[in-house]
């Protein structure tokens, strides 16, 4: 992290096209270490959902009707990366990770695929399985 007073720490910009159990477990447990993650989720959460990860320090929710997901990924995307504020992305939809591997490439962002599992998610990067402590706590 430069110098420059208003640059924030790098972080995650989570994808949540679908299920968000593995993404809300990644981010609980960056939220430990305190990596802040945005999480930009297709569709409204209730108060309830909300409330379950809403009140940690690192933790961002935002909510985007289904029609305009695309338009709110790319926003977030931009923006992030044009702050320098965007180190990852979590992605849980092929067809998403495969538009925005331009971007990651161009810009130095390390795009993650996550899986929801039985002990709570797994990633891949480059089609390969990686642990959180390789990717997060080294780089």
């Amino acid at each position: 992290m430069s110098g420059w007073p208003w640059r924030r720490k790098q972080g995650v910009l989570s994808l949540v096209e679908r299920g968000w159990s593995g993404a809300r477990t990644c981010s609980l447990m960056l939220n430990i270490i305190a990596i802040p993650v945005t999480h930009l989720i297709k569709g409204w959460l209730n108060a309830e959902h909300r409330a379950m990860i809403q009140p940690r320090p690192h933790i961002r929710i935002i909510s985007v009707p289904r029609p305009m997901f695309r338009i709110g990924m790319w926003l977030a995307l931009a923006g992030s990366t044009l702050t320098g504020r965007l180190r990852w992305v979590l992605i849980d939809q092929e067809r998403t990770h495969q538009e925005i591997g331009w971007w990651c490439r161009l810009f130095g962002i390390v795009p993650l695929m996550i899986r929801e599992t039985e002990a709570g998610y797994e990633l891949e990067q480059h089609g390969r399985p990686v642990s959180s402590a390789a990717v997060f706590l080294t780089g």
